[in-house]
């Protein structure tokens, strides 16, 4: 088993490195500053073994393991263009142009989600109707709310689709960061801790933050960067009753620094953390009873409506 995960990892990297750019492939980038629905990706793309989708403009390879007893499922995505990578409003569900108001707003499954904006896969966001949690918010480059109080990490993606954290911020530090940096920004989602950065994990077995449970056991989602327009989605199982099973903050960290040692030699150069619990959801079309439908890979039969989520798209009309 483990010489066939490293026999597919390897053979994921070399697709990945043979990419070109949108522009080299003669490809459309999507506009950034708007919300829309993505060319459909072809059911040809997806490899019958469920594992595998590729085709000119992205690629992604799902994997899973235990970690700890725990069941983790990821997605290694590599894009060409920075578009590829995108905040969607549950309200899409309803009108593929809507975006973010700010206020309490629609909500709907992950697998609906993904389902009317064509995602190739997608993840749980910061479930951003919450302005006590989701302090600080940036969507498709319209800034909307500025709120932080210094108890959240802040995690801010550029044009070119780079990671940058804002750590414990506060409404003078992002506003601060949004002066010099306005201009580049296109992102901003508020949950956090910060994970992992350079390789290393950034939380400590006694880390507490009672906003996100950082304690207690439960399912876990974090997006990370790896490289240039290169990106890994990481969900981990549990039981968000009980609190009996699943992964502590500092647990998932610790599960995020070594994926990222697997992928990389330096690792992640950023790994966030994102809404958890039973909002943890990883969207990817599968082959069923031969149906190639959108299903949640982590935790089936558990699962809540989502705000919002973040996607990654084909170009490939």
């Amino acid at each position: 088993m483990q010489r066939v995960s490293v026999r597919l990892g390897t053979i994921f990297l070399m697709l990945c490195l043979l990419l070109p750019s949108a522009q080299a492939s003669g490809l459309s980038p999507m506009p950034l500053n708007k919300h829309m629905a993505g060319p459909k990706p072809k059911n040809e793309n997806y490899s019958t073994t469920n594992d595998f989708y590729e085709d000119e403009s992205i690629t992604v390879q799902i994997s899973t393991g235990k970690y700890k007893g725990v069941k983790y499922t990821t997605a290694h995505v590599k894009i060409v263009d920075p578009s590829q990578l995108r905040a969607v409003s549950a309200e899409q569900v309803r009108n593929p142009s809507a975006g973010f108001s700010g206020n309490r707003s629609t909500t709907a499954t992950g697998i609906q989600i993904c389902q009317a904006v064509n995602a190739v896969v997608g993840m749980n966001g910061d479930y951003c109707v919450t302005d006590d949690k989701c302090q600080v918010m940036m969507r498709q480059c319209k800034q909307i709310r500025n709120r932080a109080n210094g108890a959240y990490d802040v995690l801010v993606i550029d044009k070119n689709g780079n990671f940058t954290a804002l750590r414990n911020c506060t409404a003078d530090d992002y506003k601060a960061y949004y002066k010099a940096h306005s201009k580049e920004m296109y992102n901003v989602f508020c949950f956090g801790p910060v994970l992992v950065k350079n390789g290393r994990t950034t939380v400590g077995e006694k880390y507490e933050n009672r906003n996100i449970i950082a304690q207690k056991k439960t399912q876990r989602a974090a997006i990370a960067q790896i490289g240039p327009l290169e990106y890994m989605l990481i969900t981990a199982d549990g039981d968000s009753v009980t609190y009996t099973s699943g992964l502590t903050v500092a647990e998932f960290s610790a599960l995020c620094a070594k994926l990222g040692k697997e992928v990389r030699e330096e690792g992640f150069q950023l790994a966030y953390n994102l809404d958890g619990g039973n909002s943890s959801a990883l969207i990817y079309k599968k082959w069923a009873k031969n149906k190639l439908a959108y299903r949640k890979l982590n935790m089936p039969n558990i699962g809540r409506p989502l705000s919002d989520m973040i996607c990654f798209f084909t170009l490939v009309k």
